[in-house]
C-alpha cells in the first residue's frame, strides 16, 4: 500500500515531541495504515529513544550528528529510504549490544557498580522488551519498569508504574513477582496485564497460566495470597479497600498491545483516564452528569478528534480543545479538552 510519508525534519520533530497532538496523530495514522508500516513506525521509536539516551551517556551532540546525515542526503535521493536505511543501520549497532544486554542501559553509581535498569515508555508510545530470562514485556504508554541487579539469580522481579503486559518465560524454581505500589502479582510461566499507574490503583487480567497476587509489603506473601485462574480479572476497589475478583472477556484488557484502546460498557472516569494516556492530552469533565456515563468502543487509527466525535455520536457530549502551547524549551505542552453536556 503506497503511502505519504512525512518529511524528514517533520519526523525528528515528532521523534524528538516536538510537534502538537493533532501533528503526532496525523504522522501517526500515515504508517499505521498497514501492520507493516505500525511496526515501521514502532522500531523508529525504539531506536531514537536508545539514541537519545546513548546521546546523554555519552555527551553525543545529536544535533551535530543529525547535520551531518542530512549532509549526506542529496535532492536526488529518495530522502524517505535514506532515512530508513540510516535508521537500519543504527537498528543495527544499537539492536545487537541491546539483545546481549537485553534490551537495557545500565544505570551506575559513582563507583561504577551496577545497580538497575529501567525502561520508560512516554506518553503516547508504546515499547517492547525482552528480557534476560526471556521474558517478553509490553509498557504502555507513561509506564516505567525496572529490576535490580540479582534479576534471574535466585529469582525475577520487576517493579512496575503504569501498565504492561507480561509474556513470561517458564521456570517453576524461579517466580516471576511484577512488584506494584500496593500489590504484586507472582506467575511461572503465564500470560497477563498488569494495570498500575498511581499508588493505589491496581488491576490484573490473566490471559494464561497461573498467577498469585499479595500485598508487595508484607514479610509473608502467604498472609494474602490471591490465587487465579485464566479469563479471570482483579480489581482494587478503593472505596471498600479490597480486591475483586471476576470472570471476564480478558482480551480486551489487552488490545492496547495492537495499538487499539478498547471500552466495554466502561465509565466515563476511566474512559478518560486512558484516553488522557494515550493522546498524551488533558481532559476535564465540566459537568458531574457525565461521570454517570458508560461507552463501549474501539478506537484503533483515530486521533483524539475522531474519538471525541465518536462518543458524542452515543451520546449528549460536546467538547472544546485548546491546542497546547509551544514552550521555551521548543516542545509542545499538552492540548487541553474540555467535555460538557450538549444542550
Amino acid at each position: 500500500m503506497n503511502r505519504k510519508y512525512p518529511s524528514i525534519e517533520k519526523l525528528t520533530r515528532y521523534l524528538d515531541g516536538e510537534l502538537s497532538v493533532q501533528e503526532s496523530n496525523e504522522i501517526r495514522s500515515r504508517f499505521e495504515q498497514s501492520d507493516e508500516g505500525r511496526k515501521e513506525l514502532d522500531q523508529l521509536e525504539i531506536i531514537w529513544g536508545l539514541a537519545d539516551r546513548l546521546t546523554r551517556m555519552e555527551n553525543i551532540n545529536r544535533q551535530k550528528a543529525r547535520k551531518k546525515v542530512d549532509s549526506r542526503l542529496t535532492p536526488s535521493k529518495d530522502r524517505w529510504t535514506i532515512f530508513r536505511q540510516s535508521f537500519q543501520k543504527a537498528a543495527a549497532i544499537l539492536i545487537i549490544p541491546v539483545l546481549v544486554f537485553s534490551g537495557y542501559l545500565f544505570l551506575r553509581e559513582g563507583n561504577g557498580q551496577f545497580v538497575e535498569q529501567e525502561f520508560v515508555a512516554t506518553y503516547g508510545t508504546r515499547s517492547a522488551l525482552l528480557l534476560p530470562d526471556g521474558s517478553k514485556v509490553w509498557l504502555n504508554s507513561g509506564s516505567k519498569l525496572k529490576y535490580g541487579q540479582d534479576f534471574n539469580r535466585d529469582g525475577r522481579t520487576v517493579f512496575l508504574t503504569g501498565e504492561a503486559f507480561f509474556d513470561v518465560a517458564a521456570n517453576e524454581s524461579k517466580p516471576f513477582d511484577v512488584v506494584t505500589g500496593m500489590f504484586t502479582v507472582r506467575a511461572v510461566g503465564t500470560e497477563f496485564n498488569v494495570f498500575s499507574y498511581e499508588e493505589n490503583e491496581f488491576e490484573t487480567s490473566l490471559e494464561e497460566g497461573q498467577t498469585e497476587i499479595f500485598l508487595s509489603r508484607t514479610q509473608n506473601p502467604d498472609d494474602l495470597k490471591l490465587k487465579m485462574r485464566p479469563g479471570q480479572r482483579v480489581v482494587f476497589d478503593q472505596h471498600e479497600g479490597r480486591l475483586v475478583l471476576s470472570d471476564v472477556d480478558v482480551s480486551q484488557f489487552s488490545t492496547w498491545r495492537d495499538g487499539k484502546l478498547s471500552f466495554r460498557n466502561t465509565p466515563v472516569y476511566e474512559v478518560i483516564m486512558k484516553m488522557e494516556r494515550w493522546f498524551n492530552v488533558d481532559i476535564e469533565l465540566k459537568d458531574p452528569e457525565l461521570l454517570n456515563y458508560r461507552y463501549t468502543a474501539v478506537f484503533e487509527n483515530e486521533t483524539v478528534l475522531q474519538a471525541l466525535e465518536m462518543l458524542s455520536f452515543s451520546s449528549p457530549i460536546k467538547y472544546k480543545i485548546a491546542p497546547g502551547e509551544k514552550l521555551q524549551d521548543g516542545t509542545h505542552a499538552k492540548s487541553k479538552i474540555e467535555i460538557s453536556i450538549r444542550n
